[in-house]
């Protein structure tokens, strides 16, 4: 399965979002974004994925990571919010956590993989 996902880099560290009670990985940290409808590109997909949950609109920039396991391999897009604030649909919360401490957040094994690949 392929999935697209975004990173959003502020001064401060990058924008990550928290899965809502009653959903799969509830309470894990993550790079927004979601799956790949048939015929979609990775940005289309991920420009959909962040209206749909987060009620915003985005400019999906560079490729910046590549994570894969056993079922999903995810592609992370540097991306950039022209309309917003984020509506926290299928979230509960949101932050912009300094790349340092990204360590200290539970998050699933793709979302590790990208966070190991990101730079100061």
């Amino acid at each position: 399965m392929l999935v697209a996902a975004a990173v959003v880099k502020h001064e401060q560290g990058y924008w990550m979002v928290r899965r809502g009670p009653g959903r799969d990985h509830a309470g894990m940290w993550e790079f927004p974004g979601g799956k790949l409808e048939p015929g979609e590109s990775f940005a289309q997909a991920l420009a959909r994925e962040l209206w749909e949950e987060l009620g915003i609109q985005v400019q999906v920039g560079e490729l910046v990571a590549k994570a894969r396991n056993e079922r999903i391999e995810m592609h992370a897009f540097e991306v950039v919010i022209q309309e917003g604030p984020p509506e926290l649909r299928e979230h509960d919360a949101q932050a912009v956590i300094p790349l340092a401490e990204l360590v200290n957040y539970p998050m699933n094994d793709l979302d590790q993989q990208v966070v190991s690949q990101l730079h100061p």
